[in-house]
């Protein structure tokens, strides 16, 4: 705006941008158009989308109203001071009349409009024009199926996930590309999304690209595979990695900055293992956003393979939130947002410290969890011996890592204590003590607090009364402070830092000295500190105890916690609302209806009984989140308006509507319509209601379970249940199901095509169709386990199974756990199938070596021959020191052995295993 206006020809220019935001509008609108278009085609191939999908497009078209309405008022304000007094142009700013500081905050308020980019939820949270097209971008991705089939264009497919959680995720995939020999998005690709367990996997596929979107546990991400990427980048792998953090606490925005900074550091060392040029990244302030671009990939199969190593990274992700925490890069110097992360990760000057948090990083995650995050982007020595310690510090006794460490050299020993310390102060504080005097050196002292303030406890005395190391400790870890010296606790501007930095305040508030909580100033101001940092420290039995007795002080502490507190922090004021009943009846009324407005937690409401009855507290509560409903009296759960819209929002709302409203077909209707699995709470007789019924299975097939028994005779119902698009039908209880559906085949080819292990509850006839036993096993190997003998000693039948999963070997007859074509194709597809093949081939050196190259740890599994054999058990230790476990005894110490071994897992874990052996062999054992 300044610019602009410094800017000889800015009236011009100021038209010119007019023009351009009129010229956006328009294409926006035909965008939108042409999404209506898309939607009704889709509408077209499933009627009962037509409904929804056209009040989709009403509260677009009124969002879109509102959105342009402002856009163009924000457009007036800022062109209206070039306007002279008789209308025409003026060249000077600001015009006769017109206030220069409001222009440019017109200024700024169009720009937002036009540029502001968050992820969007819901169509009435869209305000800016870009949200709507990045709204419409989403949506376009989720709804390809219907358009697919109805155009004729595309195909539709399924992967079927790995199991887990008791059930069998599907993938679906829409593809519009061509026939080819070598598909972009290949088998091996499929394979990498079929290990992934994500929420949601969308997948559209094209000639020459292919869009990939995934909802994880915390974050979601889109990956796009180009042939011929735009500018001249030509085969590119493109990840947008995204996290919310405009809506999140400072606690979560912190993690989650820091998990960004985690994977950009990942997908950063890319190039130094597999020869990639650096990705180039773009850090995206609004969204909560980075891109990653390979660019000039050197074949379709790099890209490939890239993309199945991106794949198994980032579920890993949602796992270290509580390890990034407890490492402070900067000592909390840094105030998170992109520019800050994008400063640490290309700046030089923290390139030292990038790299001890990764490693700290991946000590605390073995050492914690047991996990390892060694990738093909992390194919490190250092990291990989790192790890492979931090698993046996973890469980070792301290005599035994006393020992481990007596045998490694000093350089290698300062490593590991570090990391050990900081992650364990109490379990190593003793060992560092036997090799080093960092505890009781100053200088060593300082760097250790300020990266694990806990470690204050273990310091020498006249260092722990050190005050800049006590203030090291707490700013690194607030709560630290109840190893601080008894004299700390009454030093206000310490405790001060403490309650204004602390995430535990109920156990932090009790430690305020006693010179500080009898003096009523300062610790009325200790106070509202904790309650500038967390409102729930109003929840705090010292605080409690200390409004009662000060109660002029109550509505002012109330209303301060109130006045800051954002999202469900809002819950402070159920629990302190039950303790302290000190608001007038009114204002009591008023704090609960803002909190309701502003919370999306059921369980709010549970903390006011006394407004369980209050129709608009009731409303406001079920408008916020339905399962509210819960706690409603029982007249108000028979207000059918609000049940009605309740249930509307969330089917499973039902469950607490009055028994007359369960009995109310248009109720029921609408809540099966949602959650068709809410027909569980519906009354007998519309259970038994056909429309009811069928409307319910169309929406879910566990539905089916609590349908009336004369509906589960009739195989339309079963095959309505069974013909499922976007639901699996895994939550199905097959064994209330007649025996003679399981003799459908029709029924049973269905039920399999949705889930392979639905071939379980077959009749023993059609546990010997081909077919069905096929059709199976290609959606996923180890439904083997469930097909005929006959079947089980059929090779084509065994070769599609173990080509899906390599141990479906297990289920196959001893003929072909002999059949050595049989066993190669298994051991490749999983190293460990060796377990399942017959004495003879696990002798054989050939079989043998495929397994070990697809699982070095597959040498357990081999003949005692193969297990003396140099050139085998190179190969395994070569790529996983840990076979040493598995060593014939005449190579147990063979220096080549031991080498390879130590240049894989490092010396400490080469000597652990020696150890473990070594007393194995003692005992007798194998």
């Amino acid at each position: 705006a300044v610019q602009l206006s410094m800017h000889p020809e800015r009236s011009e220019i100021l038209r010119g941008c007019a023009r351009e935001i009129s010229n956006f509008l328009q294409e926006t609108e035909a965008f939108l158009s042409g999404y209506e278009k898309f939607l009704m085609l889709g509408a077209d191939a499933d009627h009962k989308l037509e409904q929804p999908y056209r009040e989709e497009i009403m509260a677009l078209r009124h969002q879109w109203a509102l959105v342009q309405a402002k856009v163009e008022q924000a457009l007036a304000s800022v062109t209206r001071p070039f306007f002279c007094d008789d209308g025409k142009h003026g060249e000077e700013l600001p015009a006769s009349g017109s206030d220069f500081q409001q222009w440019q905050a017109d200024c700024r308020l169009l720009k937002t409009y036009l540029q502001r980019l968050e992820p969007i939820g819901h169509v009435h949270r869209i305000e800016s024009v870009h949200e709507l097209i990045l709204w419409l971008h989403k949506s376009f991705l989720t709804r390809l199926w219907p358009v697919a089939t109805a155009s004729g264009q595309g195909k539709v497919s399924r992967v079927f996930a790995l199991r887990f959680y008791g059930g069998c995720k599907k993938l679906q995939i829409v593809d519009f590309s061509a026939p080819q020999e070598q598909p972009l998005f290949n088998s091996s690709c499929r394979e990498a999304l079929r290990r992934l367990l994500a929420k949601r996997v969308t997948v559209l596929t094209m000639p020459d690209y292919a869009r990939v979107s995934v909802q994880l546990q915390e974050h979601a991400c889109t990956i796009d595979l180009l042939e011929q990427a735009e500018g001249g980048k030509q085969r590119t792998l493109r990840l947008c990695y995204s996290d919310e953090l405009a809506t999140v606490c400072k606690e979560s925005r912190y993690s989650k900055f820091l998990r960004l900074w985690f994977l950009t550091q990942t997908l950063s060392r890319k190039q130094e293992n597999r020869g990639f040029n650096a990705p180039n990244i773009h850090f995206k302030e609004q969204t909560g956003q980075v891109l990653f671009e390979f660019t000039h990939l050197p074949s379709q199969k790099d890209m490939q393979q890239l993309f199945a190593d991106i794949v198994s990274f980032l579920p890993k992700l949602s796992n270290m939130d509580f390890c990034l925490e407890s490492i402070n890069l900067d000592e909390h110097q840094t105030r998170w947002n992109m520019a800050a992360l994008k400063e640490r990760l290309t700046n030089p000057v923290f390139s030292a410290g990038n790299q001890f948090a990764m490693e700290h990083i991946y000590w605390c995650l073995a050492y914690n969890e047991g996990i390892s995050l060694i990738t093909c982007f992390t194919h490190d020595k250092t990291l990989r011996h790192l790890v492979e310690a931090a698993k046996i510090f973890s469980r070792a006794p301290s005599t035994e890592i006393e020992a481990l460490l007596n045998s490694q050299t000093e350089t290698c020993q300062q490593t590991l204590l570090w990391h050990f310390l900081l992650a364990d102060p109490d379990k190593a504080a003793p060992l560092v003590g036997d090799h080093f005097n960092w505890l009781s050196d100053e200088t060593t002292a300082m760097r250790l607090v300020s990266q694990n303030g806990h470690i204050l406890k273990h310091l020498a005395s006249k260092i722990r009364h050190q005050r800049a190391i006590v203030f090291a400790a707490i700013k690194s870890h607030p709560e630290a402070i109840a190893h601080a010296p008894e004299s700390f606790r009454n030093d206000f501007e310490i405790m001060n830092s403490v309650l204004a930095n602390a995430f535990t305040l109920k156990n932090v508030i009790p430690l305020i000295g006693a010179e500080l909580s009898s003096n009523h100033v300062l610790y009325h101001q200790l106070l509202t500190t904790a309650v500038e940092n967390d409102s729930n420290a109003l929840a705090c039995d010292d605080v409690i105890a200390y409004r009662k007795r000060y109660p002029e002080y109550h509505n002012e502490l109330l209303r301060l916690a109130f006045e800051l507190s954002k999202d469900d922090s809002y819950k402070f004021y159920g629990p302190v609302s039950r303790k302290n009943r000190h608001l007038e009846p009114h204002i009591h009324r008023q704090l609960v209806l803002t909190t309701l407005q502003k919370v999306r937690d059921a369980d709010v409401l549970e903390h006011f009984p006394d407004l369980h009855d209050d129709r608009e507290i009731i409303y406001t509560a079920v408008g916020s989140c339905p399962m509210a409903l819960k706690f409603a009296g029982d007249e108000v759960k028979a207000d059918r308006v609000l049940v009605k819209q309740a249930v509307e929002n969330f089917g499973r709302v039902l469950e607490y509507a009055s028994d007359e409203l369960k009995d109310d077909s248009e109720i029921v209707l609408a809540a099966v319509n949602n959650c068709g699995s809410a027909l569980v709470f519906a009354s007998e007789r519309l259970k038994a209601d056909p429309i009811i019924v069928a409307a319910a299975l169309e929406e879910s097939a566990s539905a089916f379970n609590y349908v009336s028994g004369c509906f589960k005779d009739n195989p339309y119902y079963l095959k309505l249940a069974l013909n499922h698009q976007a639901h699996n039908t895994i939550n199905i209880n097959w064994k209330a199901i007649d025996q003679v559906h399981r003799g459908n085949k029709e029924l049973l080819t269905i039920a399999v095509s949705r889930d392979p292990f639905n071939l379980k509850y077959a009749d023993e006839k059609l546990k010997n169709d081909e077919d069905l036993a096929k059709l199976a096993v290609q959606g996923h190997g180890q439904a083997l386990d469930y097909v005929s003998s006959r079947l089980r000693n059929h090779n084509g039948i065994v070769q599609i199974a173990v080509q899906n999963d390599g141990t479906a070997l297990e289920h196959a007859t001893r003929r072909l756990q002999g059949n050595k074509e049989l066993v190669k194709l298994a051991v490749q597809n999983s190293g460990a199938a060796l377990e399942f093949a017959s004495e003879r081939l696990k002798d054989c050196p050939e079989v043998v070596k495929l397994a070990l190259q697809q699982n070095p740890l597959a040498l357990k599994y081999a003949s005692s021959r193969c297990r003396n054999n140099p050139d085998l058990v190179i190969t395994a230790v070569q790529n996983d020191g840990e076979a040493l476990r598995y060593v014939g005894r005449s190579l147990q110490n063979d220096p080549r052995i031991i080498a390879a071994a130590t240049n894989s897992v490092g010396a400490v874990a080469v000597r652990h295993i020696q150890q473990q052996v070594a007393r194995e062999s003692s005992f007798g054992w194998k």
